[in-house]
């Protein structure tokens, strides 16, 4: 079925907070109703399609899927953070809107039958569809919203409370009308992420216990609900042949699979034998090396098993080695231009990676927010106010990392590292390199939870050595990294920092002066440059989407030019390996590998129907 809407289509209008494509303006009122929120100019599909491109509304339903998880789980309590959710648990629960696969940071109706806002954007206001209905046959009502998001910011700690203090008030205006309040110049995406938080009825949780965890079946609206489980070892999702939302358009050709199995293993090498030995159906495979190395044996020379990489549009954000410039030797960017030099990624490719892991050159990788060639004259009027501090390279060249001869060595970049160090005052002294001034060697730690960083830096710490430079290496326990992450108690780090397609105010959390001695703060770079907050502030208070890619390819140049990190690799494709009686589409969307729209071929043998 098609969205119903109150009232016939009108004109389009543009929003000052939010960009949205209307379903109907009333000019006169300043409000428009649209079927879809989203950041871009426009959401792709119109509020009368049928299904998202990459499913298949004709795939059919049954059958049964396998899959896996490591750990356990303890709770099934969504409001605390205390304990583990299972795995699939959001299988359970509706949200008034759900996204697109296909685009970034759009969402399209699914419990709201429709989105109304005003043109200032102080509010926005979600009706729910008549026929929305949790799993006990009870009607879901803009009281189970308020009460959701009331009972969620309990428990949800104070940062991710800060982040949502643009919302003034959530409201139930009527039985099936919710509105939610936003304080002047709120973040654009705020009501995005609140419309796709879970719903939960009132009736049940209004009385029970939310502060601790517990077990036990629940109520929910989602496709799916909870068949049986056994702590640690399974827990099974079996569909709602009756689900209220199986005919909207946001569900055709999704969940269907008439049983979820998720089985428990307590670690990832126990899991990868089982998938081979069939134990379950499908995984993801993170490892590059355990791709070329781990995925054989008879069921894969039979093709019982198929394996396929799929390019993905996810940003990839950078991660890699991350200077703590709140220590004195790497004030100066010469040293830390230096150290980036010394950094051999081609050989750690090569030897370590399987050659499968492109480095991350910007903050923003793998998406449209990245700076490429020089800066565009949007980018110019934000970084001409600071000409004066900043790098001139920020105006005048594209920043690039160094690349290392083929032959291991990285001999002419340890020659321009020497270099740099010596023009930064550092002298070479019986082949110990120490401060010019202080007689300081130089030498430094690296913090790191993983062992395999480890081995990305002992190659690095040989590199060094040759420069006079003595690296250890700290492979600390997750509780001891977290300690001295928290309190920046390191030299270096090894850290990633992922991205939406939209960032906004979390970047004060990692790059502005104000969370520079704020302790949790990921800052871990010490940074307080007036460039860098005001181009935070710029991507924040973007009133559209092409001022805030500016911004960001702005913000990208300066910290890049800043030579803070040292990149390592990231990878741009799923790896999926699965056993043969699992089908997909022939299209796979962009942001994901959309296991929720696979079926069972059992299934489609049999002709299964909803």
């Amino acid at each position: 079925m098609t969205y119903r809407f109150v009232l016939s289509c009108c004109a389009a209008v543009a929003l000052a907070a939010f960009t949205l494509t209307a379903h109907q303006a009333w000019a006169t009122q300043g409000i428009t109703i649209t079927h879809a929120l989203t950041l871009a100019d426009a959401p792709e599909l119109p509020a009368d399609f049928t299904h998202f491109s990459y499913a298949n509304p004709q795939a059919p339903k049954g059958g049964e899927v396998r899959m896996h998880a490591i750990g356990t789980f303890t709770s099934m309590n969504p409001f605390t953070p205390k304990g583990e959710l299972p795995s699939g648990f959001g299988l359970l629960h509706d949200s008034l809107t759900t996204t697109s696969l296909d685009e970034p940071f759009t969402q399209y109706c699914l419990v709201a039958d429709s989105i109304i806002i005003p043109d200032d954007g102080s509010w926005i206001e979600f009706t729910i569809h008549p026929k929305a209905r949790f799993h006990d046959g009870t009607p879901i009502t803009a009281r189970d919203v308020v009460f959701s998001y009331t009972a969620t910011m309990e428990n949800i700690g104070s940062t991710l409370q800060r982040f949502f203090s643009d919302i003034t008030a959530v409201k139930a205006v009527d039985e099936r009308r919710v509105r939610y309040e936003f304080a002047p110049g709120a973040k654009r995406e705020v009501a995005l992420i609140a419309s796709r938080m879970p719903i939960y009825p009132e009736h049940f949780w209004k009385e029970k216990d939310r502060a601790h965890t517990m077990m036990g079946t629940i109520v929910g609206s989602g496709p799916y609900r909870i068949a049986s489980y056994s702590q640690g070892e399974n827990i099974v999702y079996e569909r709602v042949k009756d689900y209220w939302a199986k005919d909207r358009p946001v569900c055709a050709g999704h969940y269907n699979f008439d049983r979820i199995r998720y089985e428990y293993f307590r670690d990832a090498t126990v899991a990868l034998e089982a998938f081979r030995a069939g134990h379950y159906d499908i995984r993801e495979e993170h490892s590059a090396k355990s791709w070329k190395t781990l995925y054989t044996g008879p069921a894969f020379d039979r093709g019982d098993i198929v394996m396929e990489r799929f390019r993905h549009a996810q940003p990839l954000g950078i991660q890699g080695l991350f200077f703590n410039t709140r220590r004195p030797m790497f004030q100066d960017r010469r040293v830390r231009r230096a150290l980036v030099l010394a950094f051999d990624y081609e050989w750690v490719n090569r030897q370590l990676y399987w050659s499968a892991y492109p480095r991350t050159t910007s903050y923003f990788t793998n998406s449209e927010l990245a700076a490429k060639g020089l800066p565009s004259p949007e980018e110019l009027r934000l970084l001409e106010p600071f000409r004066a501090i900043l790098p001139q390279e920020v105006f005048t060249a594209e920043h690039t990392f160094p690349v290392a001869e083929e032959n291991g060595f990285n001999r002419h970049n340890l020659l321009r590292a020497a270099q740099l160090l010596k023009e930064a005052g550092y002298v070479l002294r019986d082949g110990v390199l120490v401060d010019g001034h202080s007689g300081r060697p130089f030498r430094f730690q690296l913090l790191t939870d993983s062992a395999s960083i480890r081995r990305v830096a002992l190659p690095f710490a040989r590199n060094l050595e040759r420069l006079g430079i003595e690296l250890s290496i700290l492979v600390a326990d997750t509780a001891m990294y977290m300690r001295k992450g928290k309190v920046f108690d390191f030299d270096m780090i090894s850290m990633g920092f992922g991205h939406t397609l939209s960032p906004g105010r979390e970047l004060r959390f990692y790059w502005h002066s104000s969370s520079k001695d704020m302790e949790g703060s990921r800052n871990v770079i010490g940074l307080a440059d007036p460039a860098v907050d005001a181009l935070v502030d710029a991507i924040i208070s973007a009133p559209n989407r092409t001022e805030r890619v500016a911004a960001c390819r702005a913000l990208d140049r300066v910290l890049l030019w800043g030579e803070y990190v040292i990149p390592t690799g990231a990878s741009n494709v799923y790896r999926i390996a699965y056993w043969k009686g699992l089908k997909r589409p022939e299209r796979l969307p962009r942001y994901a590998f959309g296991v929720n729209t696979w079926w069972c071929e059992s299934a489609e043998q049999e002709g299964g129907g909803l």
